[in-house]
């Protein structure tokens, strides 16, 4: 009797496994209804640890326990602008391939610079025409994820991209979307182009009469917790910070300290510009009905007030400090909003960055780094009167930019000499001045493959044969570039620089720590397979092995 009833409750026992299991298939569907790419600007893999006391549950601590954890991802090429990272985490390749090899470059034939994404062939909509906000995706020589995803679906399958800087929109899209919304700083209002829409969604009209720019902006950004407990960062005056207006201690009344000419360009200089982005990501979903259909919807977020802190302030600073601890906050909301209206078995969550960032060289409080900084303009100096000793007086320097030197061509062959042959001297006379790491030439560079050295390889993968300079230059470890601009950089191949965070959550995701080298240029590869699309016509990553079962 108490075998029959044993093996009664074993069959029980069985039928309901094979129900739960039945009923787990049933509900996890075979593709993502929903993926959500969470880029953050600027953040260093550290990060995730260093700031880890302050976070809650249900922020990165929720994803990382309960999804994904790839600890070893990096950012596969040297000179890491923000606008290349974007571009090669969308189409799955390196600059050399797509041509973004920064937020702007050199163009020899109009000898003047030129931005990423600026096209005057089309109009800004919903706002008051600006020139900077004539953009399009044209530069971009690679077709991205998005734009493979609605080719391949007819229309089926949709895309959008948001974020307050309109580079990053428009290079996370591509050239095909069905949104592509930024920041106007002049109104602070979301706005589109013409390359994409010609009008706004209602909508997006109703949700820019609520006035959240303004609510934003009426601010004091002063810390989300008490100061004295923000133990992982410098004393809040640091010398080296370049603040807000000449700012650099909370609090920061916004009101007094906004632009008169860009008056909301100032809440991408908070962590608000955060909250206004999570903001439009959920109005977004909601009125799209994103992640609702039978089909899959892909939306990219760039978070990229988290750059602009970085370089007002510095990785160790306090505001960094604290727009991490309310990024948490928001990053818990947004998923709690998922969980609840689209359901974690229907929804991918990526989370990663398309750079990092290097301590100050005026930051004391490194002492164990040998800290220093390069000046270009002397630099340039020192080379051209180098060359004027060497094969003849002129102007042997056409351009400099970000690492990188254009020599003058038609100066090389006025004076019978080879590209190669200047380069090469050049690149032997810049080794030999003071935190000078490596000179690369792009005739050498082009010659040599560089399976065997990592710095080499990740500035081949920068360089592009039409847009790229003759000279790449990499800084000594701890060096950074003279500029006004920023406290920090990040164009140099090291970790500080290339380690990022990747973590996935929600879709078929297990929690999993996984350790092998994985490149940025690997996630679009990656969601190619989980979707069982193409992928991007120039991508060169690989698809993330034992991700998911």
């Amino acid at each position: 009797m108490c075998n029959k009833l044993t093996f009664r409750i074993f069959i029980v026992s069985l039928f309901l496994l094979c129900s739960i299991a039945r009923s787990f298939a049933q509900t996890t569907p075979d593709k993502p209804k929903l993926i959500v790419l969470v880029i953050v600007e600027q953040m260093r893999y550290e990060y995730l640890e260093r700031f880890s006391t302050h976070f809650s549950s249900g922020g990165f601590k929720k994803i990382i326990s309960s999804g994904v954890n790839c600890v070893d991802a990096h950012v596969n090429f040297a000179y890491g602008q923000s606008a290349s990272g974007f571009a090669s985490i969308a189409t799955g390749t390196t600059p050399a391939n797509h041509g973004i090899i920064g937020n702007s470059w050199y163009n020899r034939k109009s000898k003047s610079r030129v931005n990423c994404v600026s096209d005057d062939h089309y109009l800004s909509i919903g706002v008051d025409a600006h020139d900077e906000y004539q953009v399009s995706a044209k530069k971009l020589l690679a077709t991205t994820y998005g734009d493979e995803l609605l080719t391949q679906s007819f229309g089926r399958y949709r895309s959008y991209s948001i974020s307050l800087d309109h580079q990053a929109a428009v290079l996370n899209a591509g050239h095909w979307s069905d949104g592509v919304y930024w920041l106007d700083e002049y109104s602070g209002e979301w706005m589109s182009g013409t390359y994409y829409n010609n009008v706004l969604p209602a909508w997006l009209n109703s949700f820019n009469n609520k006035g959240l720019g303004n609510v934003y902006m009426n601010r004091t950004w002063n810390t989300f917790l008490p100061m004295h407990t923000y133990k992982e960062s410098t004393r809040d005056d640091a010398k080296y910070e370049i603040g807000i207006r000449n700012q650099n201690t909370f609090p920061y009344f916004l009101p007094k300290l906004k632009d008169s000419y860009k008056p909301y360009k100032l809440i991408s200089c908070t962590p608000y510009g955060n909250s206004y982005t999570k903001d439009m990501a959920i109005e977004l979903i909601e009125k799209e009905q994103l992640g609702k259909r039978q089909s899959v919807d892909f939306l990219t977020i760039a978070y990229t007030a988290t750059e602009e802190i970085g370089n007002r302030f510095g990785c160790l600073s306090k505001e960094v400090e604290d727009t991490y601890i309310r990024f948490d906050f928001e990053l818990m909301f947004f998923l709690n909003y998922l969980e609840t209206h689209i359901g974690k078995e229907n929804f991918l969550l990526i989370l990663t960055s398309n750079h990092g960032m290097s301590i100050s060289p005026k930051c004391e409080s490194q002492k164990s780094m040998k800290l220093g900084t390069f000046k270009p303009v002397e630099t340039m100096y020192l080379i051209d009167k180098h060359l004027d000793v060497t094969f003849g007086e002129d102007n042997w320097i056409e351009h400099y930019q970000d690492l990188q030197i254009y020599l003058n061509t038609s100066v090389i062959k006025k004076h019978d000499l080879t590209i190669a042959e200047v380069e090469d001297d050049c690149c032997e006379f810049i080794s030999k001045l003071a935190g000078i790491q490596s000179a690369i030439g792009s005739v050498w560079l082009a010659d040599h493959n560089f399976c065997s050295n990592a710095t080499f390889k990740l500035v081949d993968h920068s360089y592009n044969i039409e847009r790229s300079g003759n000279i790449f230059i990499t800084l000594k470890p701890g060096w950074g570039e003279q500029t006004v601009e920023s406290v920090g950089s990040h164009i140099s191949p090291y970790n500080y620089d290339t380690h990022v965070p990747l973590l996935w959550y929600g879709w078929k995701m297990e929690p999993k720590i996984m350790k092998q080298p994985i490149e940025i240029t690997d996630i679009i590869v990656t969601l190619s397979e989980i979707t069982r699309t193409a992928r991007p016509n120039m991508a060169t990553g690989k698809v993330i092995d034992g991700l998911y079962k």
